[in-house]
């Protein structure tokens, strides 16, 4: 951290100019990827401006994820966090980091990807975790919708738990346990609600109906009896609109817009049936006209808006940021119960030392409005209020954390950050008490390139001293201290019992340690030397050996597991499964079944793509093939006429494309064969009607050609969407 500096002049018009331009068309390109953190709400000027500019693309991931919610578990051993689309557990040393998501890379902000979870929220005990996802989304790019979905801590068994056409987001548990509140449009799309819905997935309702709510923090009392959440009121009125663009300030316009739409924020807080709503209004002037509006991303900007807020840790007050559009912020301290109770305790003016020009006329100064309040976090005792403000310096901005007594009295400086610290990368100070304040850094960066850095660091209360527990290299989240591996040899020691340590189990024993390794260690499997082999979840020994790998809870397939030779059945029925198939399971030829795909009554599909590997023909031990309800393209191999013992191919469900190949017919021992619902063309092969064992085969819903040939009309049950050859 720098020293604070000394003998600090306002900066001139010139040199702010110089740097607002850029900055401003930065924010432009950057603002769908600007973060938040759990006590703040989606900056409306961002949303506007992603909905006037058509960067719907953008919001679609952007909406919402403003909910970070990083907190500390009940016993302070870890901390759960979001991150670029992804969901982790690290441990409060940094010695271990988990994915809930299954991946330790950034989701990809521009692609359609159905990946994405944020906003997490624990469940009091800190067992389980609540967050929106797209991973439910059906349809294209713009269709996508969020959804609430809920799951153990360790990773497993994730439970879908709204279901419906809107985007349900930014999920808060309360403190009873018994009730997961969220924001979601109900019947108006845009205008979000508050409802609440029980973890299981029933009672779903509206909590305050009558308030406009505004994405994206909803946050319970400490003791549960009250939630708070930012709402809005929308106005009509005229306003004077200077467009900024260019950088000739001699050809700004000025616009008169009669029929303005602008927003007036406060804090609402309710009961959780529903009653006893109270408006914490904090304006001295509520029905003043708006102000003039400078540049095209300030038309978005609430008349008076609510940014940050928090409540203290004995429930007694909240403390929430707010301004009138033009002016500084503030920090206000109110009585949740009592809207007259609200008052200002500090004003963001007092340690400004940027002097606004006059306006001559043509020149619009705007650059003051820019310092800002970006966070507030309670100390533990509640007698203080930290907060990080965004402030001029010299002749640059900084951003500099604050500490303020609860009164408004005791200002003190606490840090000052480096300038080159930009607006997206600034620390962030998150988290009501826990062991120590939980520290942001450069959250939410641009998916769609490589980052590097800190990710999360601890500081303790009143300190600046930070020790950096997740970072990030080769653009993967890591824990800074990962704990050292005791090695496979020995873990398998461990957990093989010495009566039945052979070299064939200790072998196995490695491969799958290894196949654990390249899943990032994913926890929700459970395989390690704590637990005996025989107890490993999905892991089938027979005859000294591992003959199978039975309904893995993964979510994608390593090459690694090609290397588990003695396998004889493999199970991977996974609604969540991504990825492709790796080419190396061509080499598992012990195997007799593969099924990778939907579940197992066809009611799910996956989102595993890619191609069918043709080296799958070398499995001439084979006898059942699923890869159904997926997402496979391209051709049908035609080396799978190698597998002679082959019994059924299940191959549904898919995007498959290409004629049916002939080879096909050398299945000698084939009696199933399923290729519906793909988009495979072409005439079917006669060589079809040379498999002897055939009894039931179903081609509906290609766009096949042709006929259906007089030798496969014998087979009993045979049905294509093509007629029969005379």
């Amino acid at each position: 951290m720098r020293p604070a500096r000394n003998n600090r002049r306002a900066p001139s018009f010139a040199i702010i100019a110089k740097r607002l331009l850029p900055l401003a068309a930065l924010l432009l390109a950057v603002a769908p990827l600007l973060g938040s953190s759990m006590s703040i709400c989606e900056s409306p000027n961002i949303y506007t401006s992603a909905r006037d500019l058509s960067y719907d693309f953008s919001d679609r991931w952007h909406r919402g994820r403003g909910a970070d919610s990083s907190r500390w578990t009940p016993d302070g051993s870890r901390i759960l966090f979001s991150h670029a689309g992804r969901i982790y557990v690290v441990e409060a040393d940094g010695t271990e980091l988990t994915s809930l998501s299954g991946s330790y890379e950034p989701a990809h902000l521009y692609s359609p990807t159905a990946e994405i979870d944020f906003a997490p929220t624990l469940s009091p005990d800190g067992s389980r975790v609540a967050y929106s996802t797209l991973r439910y989304a059906k349809g294209e790019l713009y269709d996508h919708r969020y959804e609430i979905a809920v799951q153990p801590i360790d990773g497993s068994d994730r439970k879908r738990l709204t279901k419906n056409d809107r985007d349900d987001i930014a999920p808060a548990w309360s403190p009873d346990g018994s009730l997961i509140a969220f924001l979601s449009p109900g019947a108006n799309y845009g205008n979000y609600r508050v409802f609440a819905i029980s973890p299981d997935g029933s009672g779903e309702r509206p909590v305050a109906p009558s308030v406009s709510a505004i994405c994206c923090a909803l946050m319970w009392s400490p003791d549960g009896s009250r939630l708070a959440f930012i709402g809005e009121r929308r106005e009509t009125g005229t306003v004077e609109w200077v467009d900024t663009y260019g950088s000739d300030p001699s050809k700004y316009t000025r616009e008169i817009k009669p029929d303005y739409v602008f927003g007036r924020q406060s804090i609402y807080t309710v009961k959780a049936d529903g009653s006893g709503l109270v408006e914490l209004a904090w304006s001295e002037n509520p029905n003043s006209p708006p102000k003039t509006r400078f540049g095209r991303t300030e038309l978005g900007e609430p008349e008076e808006g609510v940014s940050w807020f928090q409540w203290s840790p004995d429930g007694e007050r909240i403390a929430f940021a707010a301004r009138r559009y033009g002016d500084k912020d503030g920090i206000y301290v109110a009585d949740p119960e009592y809207s007259s109770s609200v008052r200002r305790v500090f004003d963001l003016a007092t340690v400004s030392e940027f002097e606004k020009p006059l306006d001559d006329g043509r020149i619009p100064e705007i650059a003051f409005r820019d310092e800002r309040i970006y966070e507030i976090a309670w100390s533990p005792d509640a007698s203080r209020i930290d907060f990080e403000a965004y402030v001029v310096r010299g002749d640059a901005y900084a951003p500099i954390v604050y500490s303020v007594s609860a009164d408004g009295s005791d200002l003190r400086q606490m840090v000052e950050k480096d300038t080159d610290d930009y607006l997206r990368w600034r620390n962030r100070l998150v988290g009501n008490g826990g062991p120590k304040r939980i520290v942001r850094h450069g959250y939410n960066p641009n998916a769609a390139r490589e980052v590097k850095g800190w990710v999360l660091s601890t500081a303790p209360w009143g300190e600046s001293d930070e020790t950096v527990l997740v970072k990030i290299a080769d653009n993967r989240l890591t824990a800074v201290d990962p704990k050292q591996p005791i090695g496979a040899d020995a873990e398998c020691e461990i957990a093989i019992p010495s009566m039945q340590r052979t070299n064939g189990l200790m072998r196995d024993c490695r491969r799958l340690l290894k196949l654990r390794d390249a899943l990032a260690g994913d926890a929700a499997l459970g395989w390690s030397g704590d637990i005996p082999i025989a107890e490993w979840r999905g892991v089938v020994i027979e005859d000294g050996r591992v003959r199978a790998l039975d309904a893995l809870p993964i979510k994608t397939i390593p090459p690694e597991i090609g290397e588990l030779t003695s396998l004889r059945t493999l199970r991977v029925t996974h609604n969540e499964l991504e990825g492709e198939i790796p080419p190396e399971i061509g080499n598992l030829t012990n195997l007799e079944l593969l099924h990778i795909g939907g579940t197992p009554d066809a009611t799910g599909k996956t989102r595993l793509a890619g191609r069918i590997p043709p080296e799958l023909g070398n499995l001439f031990r084979l006898e059942f093939l699923y890869l159904h309800n997926a997402e496979l393209e391209g051709g049908i191999p035609p080396e799978l006429g190698n597998m002679s013992n082959l019994k059924r191919l299940w191959l549904y469900g898919n995007k498959l494309e290409g004629e049916v190949p002939p080879e096909l017919g050398r299945l000698s021992n084939l009696e199933e064969l399923h290729l519906y619902a793909n988009r495979l063309e072409g005439e079917v092969p006669p060589e079809l009607g040379d498999i002897p064992y055939l009894q039931y085969a179903d081609l509906t819903g290609n766009p096949l050609t042709g006929c259906v040939p007089t030798k496969l009309q014998r087979v009993r049950r045979f049905q294509a969407d093509i007629p029969l050859c005379e």
